[in-house]
């Protein structure tokens, strides 16, 4: 009757079935030693198939990144036993760098398991560390069944397994349609020991029957698809014991059952978009799923479980959409600022990044939530000097590390790369004194970090915004308006004592020499810079600080108004007509009329002139090639030249094993 109760066996994911003989001697004897962990000497892989994985190893050098290249090296030495130490070292580098999906994690597990037959110990170290990591990157219910298999296989004790049992419970167990399989393995588990008390310990059956009468309990509170089966279940235990149980509860029943009829239609929409594989329509049933359990988190009127089935329905969504960054940003906004547990938003944040690798403001979102937990830890305010500062210190070098990991992953754009730095230069910001930071850390700026890399890796790009320009400026004042300049113009000096990096002519500079915005803010800063507190009303030659400052941001709209080819960051208008209307916009804020006359004269004409060409070509239509343009920018189904960061960004196993690698 006891067995009736086994509504699911653990699926068999370790083989751990395979090897139940070994025997204390063989423990005993098992020295731990790699020896024998090597290559077998079986048939080795024949040319083609050597070519073939040398190739994909050449591939890994070059980029290792390369997320089909793993994935298909992988396969390819799985095929050839004699490679098994290369194919375990080709596993470690893909883990590395990404989290492995259920199946690779299931066929790694399957490997060592057999690699470790008669050798206990070894299986217990190598086996027991790949379930911990598997578990960790995906809730898998698969995964947990196969480590609950692997408790049983290494003999683990009472108290461990119900610990491990507890923990797959915890997300795993609230998965609607597939959890029961963990209850089921649990109950079966506890039954087992019922069965052994009643053998060879009878007092404490009672306390056994207890344990297991509670189990059950627990799951009829909780909404899932076998709810009816769970309670058949639970009855005819309850009818088969020897002594009558106390009376079953309908109330947290019927609240169960009324909660997993309202998530079937969710639920059918899940496997509707999963039948017919639509990426899209998987998100949106997602979505509304994660909306759905948010809102009763928020209510109150989920069944005790609120918070971690908020979780569950998260880890559901991003084990089925895995590169999504939009998903991982509110899933860790949610653990960040409603869960505010700090072991969940850190792992959260790091499985993020390493899911969505490329984008940059993944990893921004893990160095902001890092400097703000510990310098909240900390209890750190004001950052001066003295101690405080070595505190900042600490915070900063453990910022710079993952900013480090995230500019190394290739971000796709260089608006993800300056997503990056802008986060970590928010962590100087704290600092009072970020000269004295920076001297205490005796390195380059983050902000000359962040304009080299931008410069060297992301030729052509343009910070539309002038943020880095802007901070940087605004971090050295003393030499803001030269930063600005160094922007627009090659060869800018700033002596011995410029910003690290720049002060020795190392960095040559003018990248946005062609952006309009560019130019303006350095007119402006020029501007800023020579403007200054006064207490008379002119200099000894006459003039005011402010119109000096004036002549020289002139200077600047002077220089350049003309130029036909500049460029505009935002590419609303051309450059030059962005640039001329600055300049008129300038002289109305800090000019007079004469000046804006003068102004007038060569930017306001420019700027007509272009204005009126603008209204002609809109007169006469679209250039045919603009519209093809902007044909297909609004073509959801068109498929343009891949951009530096697509083919890394795939990331189901069965997207890329079949790629031409020969």
């Amino acid at each position: 009757e006891d067995a009736a109760m086994e509504d699911a066996d653990p699926e068999n994911v370790s083989g751990a079935s395979e090897d139940d003989s070994d025997s204390a001697s063989e423990d005993d004897s098992d020295s731990g030693s790699d020896s024998d962990d090597g290559d077998e000497d079986v048939a080795m892989p024949d040319e083609s198939a050597t070519a073939k994985i040398m190739k994909l190893e050449r591939r890994l050098e070059s980029d290792p990144g390369d997320y089909g290249a793993h994935v298909q090296l992988c396969a390819s030495l799985r095929e050839w036993p004699s490679l098994r130490r290369r194919l375990r070292d080709a596993r470690e580098a893909f883990a590395e760098r990404f989290p492995l999906n259920e199946t690779q994690w299931r066929e790694w597990i399957s490997d060592e398991v057999r690699a470790t037959k008669g050798r206990r110990k070894r299986r217990g170290k190598v086996v027991g560390a790949l379930f911990e990591r598997a578990v960790a990157d995906y809730q898998s219910v698969a995964l947990w069944l196969g480590y609950a298999e692997f408790s049983l296989d290494q003999g683990w004790d009472v108290p461990a397994r119900r610990s491990l049992y507890e923990r797959a419970l915890e997300l795993a167990g609230l998965h609607f349609v597939d959890g029961h399989k963990i209850w089921a393995a649990y109950r079966a588990f506890e039954l087992s020991k019922l069965e052994l008390d009643a053998k060879n310990d009878p007092p404490a059956v009672a306390k056994q029957e207890e344990t297991v009468r509670a189990l059950l309990r627990r799951q009829l509170a909780v909404p899932h698809a076998q709810l009816d089966e769970t309670l058949s279940a639970c009855e005819r235990w309850e009818a088969s014991r020897p002594a009558k149980g106390p009376t079953i509860d309908p109330a947290p029943i019927a609240k169960a059952k009324a909660e997993a009829a309202a998530r079937q239609p969710l639920e059918r929409a899940l496997a509707a978009a999963e039948e017919k594989g639509d990426a899209h329509a998987l998100a949106k049933a997602h979505g509304a799923y994660l909306d759905f359990e948010l809102s009763n988190e928020k209510s109150g009127s989920a069944t005790g479980q609120g918070s971690a089935r908020a979780r569950a329905a998260f880890e559901r969504a991003v084990s089925a959409t895995p590169t999504s960054a939009q998903l991982w940003r509110r899933y860790t906004d949610h653990l960040d600022h409603v869960v505010r547990v700090h072991t969940l938003s850190a792992a959260a944040h790091e499985r993020a990044c390493r899911n969505c690798q490329r984008d940059g403001e993944t990893w921004a979102a893990w160095i902001r939530y890092h400097a703000r937990h510990r310098l909240e830890e900390l209890g750190v305010e004001d950052a001066g000097a003295g101690e405080n500062l070595d505190d900042v210190l600490k915070v900063y070098e453990e910022c710079e590390e993952i900013m480090n990991r995230g500019v190394l992953c290739g971000p796709d754009t260089g608006d993800d790369a300056l997503a990056i730095f802008l986060a970590q230069c928010h962590v100087v910001q704290r600092c009072e004194r970020p000269s004295l930071l920076e001297e205490r850390l005796g390195g380059r700026h983050v902000l000359t970090k962040a304009r080299e890399t931008l410069a060297e890796f992301y030729p052509g790009w343009v910070d539309r915004d002038m943020a880095l320009p802007r901070l940087f400026a605004d971090a050295f004042p003393a030499h803001g308006a030269k930063i600005w300049e160094s922007y627009v113009r090659l060869g800018v000096e700033f002596g011995e004592h410029g910003p690290r990096g720049l002060n020795h002519g190392e960095f040559k500079g003018g990248e946005y020499a062609g952006v309009a915005e560019a130019w303006i803010g350095y007119a402006n800063r020029l501007f800023e810079s020579a403007s200054r507190p006064f207490k008379g009303n002119e200099n000894e030659d006459g003039s005011t600080p402010d119109a000096d400052a004036a002549s020289s941001a002139r200077a600047v709209f002077k220089s350049v108004y003309a130029r036909a080819n500049l460029v505009s960051a935002h590419g609303r208008e051309s450059g030059q007509a962005r640039l001329c209307r600055a300049w008129l916009d300038f002289e109305l804020r800090r000019g007079d009329p004469v000046t804006y006359a003068a102004a007038d004269a060569r930017a306001g004409v420019v700027l007509r002139r272009l204005e009126a060409e603008d209204r002609e070509r809109k007169l006469e239509g679209p250039d045919p090639e603009e519209a093809k343009r902007l044909r297909r920018a609004n073509d959801p189904n068109y498929k343009g030249p891949k951009g530096p960061g697509d083919g890394a960004r795939k990331r189901k196993a069965d997207d890329d094993v079949d790629a031409d690698v020969d």
